[in-house]
């Protein structure tokens, strides 16, 4: 039996996917399950993953599980948040005897200062690694294409699709498809030992500028403008989304760890962490579909999706 943490999230129910497709027996944990037939042949396991006694009973009897710390964007202090919720992880772990942990981290997570929310990564890492019994692999991905989602609003309401990061400046981004592909794989051959630490870094390295330049063509907005602000603003905006201030102030820090380097100059792509999905077939099969609902859900009378579909979603 494999366990998967937040199995109705991005990665999480990607994973959730492959095991099952590869006739693995998974049990899936999650605070709501909206689809339960999404995870027919799998057993559900729902409830507070931050509850010690919830999380041990869903991890007994299993071979090896998948583990990360979810975002609560309500929580007033950040790495607080994050701490509490991975002492309970931990703990769990110890209580069930677990062997072997796969755990959702961060490029950045080696890094003590300076990176925003990564920084509850670090300590999470540190944490495991003291839990003597199991063997632990961190994957570290780079940020997710998926976060692209946000500006779906000013995409469609404005054409402009704004942020921190100077749209000149090259960053490294993933689907979250290439992580679970990963994530599944270790789990069905948990072959490492002690404590690993695998990067995942996408496709290549890409500005913001054609980043949107991508999108705009998929979508059928050539003229879609990537448009720099600045961080004052963008937090005035975060807030005004029903973000925490600590969570607005921890991401527009991150934003500043790719800016200046901070992060990437960690890290050295290779053949092992450079993933499949390009931006270009995430906009044909992901950002697209994403896009066409927030347009119908924006104006469900007017609205006329594009037609352009691409390869089948994952």
């Amino acid at each position: 039996m494999i366990l998967v943490m937040g199995a109705t999230g991005h990665v999480g129910s990607k994973i959730t996917t492959h095991l099952l497709a590869n006739g693995q027996k998974v049990r899936c944990v999650a605070r709501h399950f909206p689809d339960k037939t999404a995870f027919q042949g799998a057993e559900l396991a729902q409830g507070d993953a931050n509850n010690v006694s919830f999380l041990t009973d869903a991890m007994r009897g299993c071979s090896a599980v998948f583990t990360l710390i979810p975002p609560n964007f309500s929580a007033p202090e950040v790495r607080f948040y994050q701490n509490k919720f991975g002492e309970v992880i931990a703990e769990a772990i110890e209580e069930a005897g677990i062997k072997k942990v796969v755990n959702l981290s961060s490029v950045g997570a080696d890094l003590e200062s300076g990176t925003g929310p990564v920084l509850g990564l670090h300590d999470q890492e540190q944490r495991l690694n003291e839990i003597t019994h199991a063997d632990i692999m961190h994957l570290r991905p780079t940020y997710f294409m998926e976060n692209l989602f946000g500006g779906l609003s000013t995409i469609i309401s404005m054409n402009r699709y704004f942020g921190t990061i100077p749209g000149d400046i090259p960053i490294s981004m993933i689907a979250s498809r290439d992580i679970a592909a990963r994530a599944a794989f270790l789990l069905m051959n948990p072959d490492f030992k002690s404590n690993n630490v695998e990067y995942l870094l996408g496709e290549r390295d890409l500005t913001h500028e054609e980043i949107i330049r991508v999108l705009g063509q998929t979508i059928k907005k050539p003229d879609l403008e990537y448009v720099e602000v600045p961080a004052k603003e963008m937090r005035n905006y975060l807030i005004g989304a029903g973000i925490g201030e600590d969570w607005a102030d921890s991401f527009l820090e991150l934003a500043d760890s790719f800016t200046n380097g901070t992060i990437t100059g960690t890290i050295t792509r290779d053949k092992m962490n450079t993933t499949a999905t390009s931006i270009e077939e995430f906009a044909r099969t992901t950002f697209l579909d994403a896009y066409n609902k927030a347009l119908l859900a924006e104006s469900p009378s007017k609205a006329r999706p594009s037609e352009s579909r691409g390869e089948a979603r994952p």
